[in-house]
């Protein structure tokens, strides 16, 4: 029979792994854990396992897995053995009183490049003078800290050839141009067959090879450290190094390239060996979009032609290895390394690609390869940027797979696949079901609309970025596999194919969904379908704009708009782990050339866009909200501080009086006149819009000044809150109807805190009206609102009204986008199209259709509907609020969010005359309860588990 303390431990895991059977399931390890008060899920950085750790000073972060953790040990050594012993030659920071878990610095010994640390915690639970079990040991790696730790040299292919014009590639760049579009204007026709002289001379993408032999010797370590200045993919024997594409993630390149690390100890081999790559224009070398084409030789063209091109793509790699015997060897790119010009003779970012494979090199990555018509590289005499960093944000990969769910023949000889959802990403096709004869080329053109006769129209990518979305393929004649377009995307819902004998089949092609690979971290669920589907439009829209940083739309500009950034950026916090993705972008502000840029980064962008530029210190304070991590606030303080100085010094009788405002908000009926153009407010100026921001941020410096210990700042711009706010009311508000004159006004007046507390009420009483009485149960926000709009009404008591708008009928709700419009994510604005004046479907409109800055409603869904919101004063999710909106018209509402701490859920649906109101506190946290009328009232705070409450009217 088991001793009593084993029948108990017993007792208690069978408890756990009986736990793993509800809805919440967890690994038998996890819970084992747990009931040991083991600490697990430890990273550094925010990353398990990081490679190429650069910071001297890296955060630790964990799960306690105790109720409340009273103190924490955290012990660090250079070998693995030594730790578990308790050998820590690196750091042991002994007991410290700290209940945080979050982004806890390492305070140790100086770290050399390529140095492993191992490091292991134990925690204390509140209460008890014994610790926990020590957590299993994690690692991470120190990567290449400067430039002269890189022993590689950045290589590029020696000459750029452009192929010769055949009849195939010449219909690819028209279509790149645009000139097969009857309805060009002569002007604009001039333009395009300028751009068709540029295509011409587009060079191939190029490919870089090195073989070496490696001996018997037992390999132990093999580490690739690689990037491009440009788009690359990598690999080792044949084999590609990783699964990430469209990388790296775009940069001001000049100022800063990232870079990756890569273990690839399992890819080698003893005997000959090859290293290779594939190198594309990306971002680096995009030199056709939104230039301004000119001809040097004409002697009155004074200004430079504008362009988005750093220059030719080159690449940089080191392979260090290291053997058992402590011996080391390198192969890094230098002049011994060989190059080839590419299959993808056209490929572009706005354009697309094109292949011939009569031009493939088989087995190019191979080490068995024939190398006599390969080429000696051109070694760069100078870095093309100042630093190489690691690439700490996840990088784009192939997320989510589609297939077509239709395939139309809107002519002859033209199909036109239907995959059912608007999206980023690239198509696969097999080549095999084509049956294609030598030298035969078929097209694809990509497109977000169609018209009723299923013709496509590339409209709505406007005519700004100059060049179309087209690939293209160039038969060898019997070709075979899968062909996947890897250094282009596309924004589309519908492919048209030219240029096949006969019908393809269906299952021939399908396509993949391509964003930044962040770990989704936020579901919602409720009883109304057409909620669910705002939600995952929303979801859509936002996934398909992220391409290492937020961009406004993947048909037109993909742009990293600040603006378009903190509109959205409540979405993306709730339903993603923005860690490093936000540590990513908030770094673009700092390379950026303007003080208040209004696109980050590259270079088409300009400055004083104070309305936009705001998102760099929204995104660091929601970040530390968030994640906790106070050195993100450090880092980016000095440049924050730029950004209030340069805005300071624009207002005007203290208010803010530029900017573009709320940005594509609803037109009264579609089809009328817009005011000011194109998307400019209807309904708020931009000087509200400006001015509130401001005010917002100048709170924030105020908040962040106190939390880095500066007391002076902090008071200045408590004052220059005050000021503003203050100015704001005087000139806006009315103190009879309690209206600034807008939903968006009215909500950042209230959500900005620059309506007095003793006025808000009536704010939100104004504001609920005009949502019924002016708009017909609709909102009138344009971008700037959609964030604020639903909890001003929702938290004083409106709760109603705010859901009813998602289902309104009519325009310009969501059912009307849905089912008059026929879309499947976000328009820039609904009103520019209006269908009673196309009644045959045949008019295409020229706007996005994907545009996520309209997404920051989704926010509300988490924490109205869900009730889950930070906790003032407290960061990380450590000690939240639970104050879920009950509807009266929705059954059921599901919601949960993990946080660094771990998950939060809020489930709750009707029963009979009562809500059950199912919720899960995470350990080492706290969740305050606040609920009032019409249920019971009541204010408690609840520690680590889950709850069941039954909640009466």
């Amino acid at each position: 029979m088991l001793p009593r303390p084993q029948i108990v431990s017993f007792l208690c895991i069978c408890i756990a792994l009986f736990a793993c059977q509800s809805e919440q399931r967890k690994s038998v390890s996890s819970v084992l854990h747990q009931v040991q008060r083991v600490p697990t899920e430890l990273t550094t950085e925010g990353v398990k396992t990081p490679l190429n750790i650069q910071k001297i000073n890296p955060s630790l972060s964990w799960h306690a897995n105790v109720t409340t953790q009273s103190h924490f040990h955290i012990q660090v050594a250079s070998n693995e053995n030594a730790l578990i012993n308790g050998e820590t030659d690196l750091w042991d920071s002994g007991k410290v009183k700290q209940r945080r878990s979050l982004h806890v610095t390492y305070e140790g010994k100086s770290l050399t490049k390529n140095q492993t640390a191992f490091w292991r915690v134990r925690v204390w639970e509140q209460g008890s003078e014994t610790p926990g079990s020590w957590s299993d040991v994690a690692k991470w790696q120190m990567g290449l800290l400067n430039s002269e730790d890189w022993q590689a040299q950045w290589i590029q292919i020696s000459k750029e050839i452009a192929v010769e014009e055949s009849e195939q590639n010449l219909k690819w760049m028209r279509f790149a141009a645009d000139l097969n579009n009857p309805t060009l204007k002569a002007a604009k026709r001039e333009t395009q067959q300028l751009v068709l002289e540029q295509l011409k001379e587009q060079a191939t993408a190029a490919m870089f090879r090195k073989d070496f032999v490696l001996s018997n010797k037992t390999l132990i370590s093999a580490r690739l450290h690689s990037t491009a200045a440009g788009y690359y993919e990598i690999y080792i024997n044949g084999k590609k190094v990783d699964d990430r594409v469209m990388d790296p993630g775009q940069t001001d390149y000049d100022k800063r390239i990232l870079y990756n690390t890569d273990d690839v100890l399992a890819m080698l081999k003893a005997g000959r060996n090859s290293i290779s790559a594939h190198l594309g224009s990306g971002w680096y070398n995009e030199d056709i979009a939104f230039s301004r084409w000119r001809n040097p030789d004409k002697s009155n063209s004074s200004s430079a032609r504008r362009s988005l091109a750093y220059g030719q793509p080159a690449l940089i790699a080191q392979l260090e290895l290291t053997f058992d015997d402590d011996s080391t060897m390198m192969i890094a790119t230098d002049k011994s390394w060989l190059s080839h010009p590419s299959a993808v003779i056209k490929e572009g970012l706005f354009s697309g690609e094109l292949i011939d494979a009569n031009r493939m090199v088989s087995g190019w990555q191979h080490e068995t390869t024939d190398l006599t018509a390969w080429q000696p590289v051109k070694v760069m005499s100078e870095w093309p940027t100042q630093h190489l960093e690691p690439q700490r944000l996840p990088p784009i990969k192939a997320i989510k797979e589609l297939n077509p769910v239709d395939i139309l023949n809107p002519e002859e000889g033209v199909w036109v696949l239907d995959f059912g959802q608007n999206f980023t990403g690239v198509p696969s096709i097999n080549l095999s079901d084509l049956h294609l004869k030598p030298n035969q080329f078929f097209s694809l053109r990509y497109a977000e609309w169609i018209d009723v006769y299923g013709n496509i129209s590339q409209k709505s990518g406007g005519g700004a970025p100059l060049l179309k979305q087209v690939d293209g393929y160039i038969a060898k004649g019997g070709d075979k596999g899968i062909w996947t377009p890897i250094f282009t995307w596309h924004g589309f819902r519908y492919v048209e194919i030219r240029g096949l004998n006969e019908k393809p089949p269906k299952y021939a092609f399908s396509a993949h969904l391509l964003r930044s690979s962040v770990e989704a971290a936020g579901t919602f669920e409720s009883a109304n379908a057409l909620v669910n589907r705002i939600h995952d439009t929303a979801l859509w829209g936002y996934e398909s704009n992220l391409m290492a940083l937020p961009m406004d739309c993947p048909i037109r500009e993909r742009a990293g708009w600040t603006g378009d950034a903190h509109a959205a950026m409540i979405t993306g916090n709730y339903n993603f782990n923005m860690n490093t993705f936000w540590q990513k972008y908030l770094g673009d502000f700092k390379t950026a050339k303007y003080t208040a840029p209004a696109v980050v980064p590259g270079k088409r962008t300009h400055g004083n866009t104070f309305d936009w530029a705001a998102a760099e210190i929204m995104i660091a304070w929601e970040h530390y909200r968030h994640h906790g991590n106070v050195q993100v606030l450090a880092d980016q303080y000095e440049s924050m501080t730029e950004y209030m100085s340069a805005a300071e010094g624009k207002l005007e009788n203290s208010l803010l009086r530029i900017g573009y405002g709320d940005w594509c908000d609803p037109v009264v009926e579609p089809g009328i006149p817009r005011v000011n153009g194109r998307c400019s407010p209807q309904h708020t100026t931009p000087t509200q819009t400006s001015s509130a921001l401001f005010a917002h941020t100048a709170n924030l410096m105020s908040n962040i000044a106190e939390i880095l210990n500066k007391p002076s700042e902090k008071e200045y711009y408590k004052r220059l809150f005050d000021t503003v706010s203050e100015r704001f009311n005087e000139e806006f508000y009315d103190g009879q109807t309690g209206n600034y004159g807008s939903q968006t006004a009215n909500s950042m007046a209230i959500m900005f805190d620059i309506a007095p507390d003793s006025e808000k009420a009536k704010v939100a009483k104004a504001l609920n009206n005009d949502v019924l009485n002016q708009w017909n149960g609709h909102a009138s926000v344009g971008a700037l609102g959609q964030s604020y709009l639903y909890r001003s009404l929702s938290d004083y008591g409106y709760h109603e009204t705010a859901y009813r708008i998602f289902t309104a009928e009519g325009y310009p709700g969501y059912q009307y986008l849905f089912d008059t419009l026929n879309a499947t994510t976000l328009w820039e604005r609904k009103g520019f199209y209006d269908p009673r004046k196309d009644p045959e479907g045949t008019s295409a409109p020229g706007f996005s259709l994907n545009h996520p800055f309209h997404s920051g409603y989704d926010g509300w869904f988490y924490e109205g509907l869900g009730g889950i919101r930070p906790k003032e004063n407290t960061v990380g999710f450590q000690d939240f609020i639970l104050q879920p909106s009950f509807i009266d018209e929705l059954e059921f509402v599901k919601v949960s969010y993990k946080t660094g701490y771990g998950q939060i859920e809020s489930h709750w649906h009707h029963e009979h005359d009562k809500i059950i109101w199912n919720f899960t506190v995470p350990a080492n946290t706290s969740a305050k309860v606040e609920l009032s009328s019409p249920y019971q009232s009541f204010n408690k705070t609840y520690l680590q588990g889950s709850y069941r409450l039954e909640l009466k009217k």
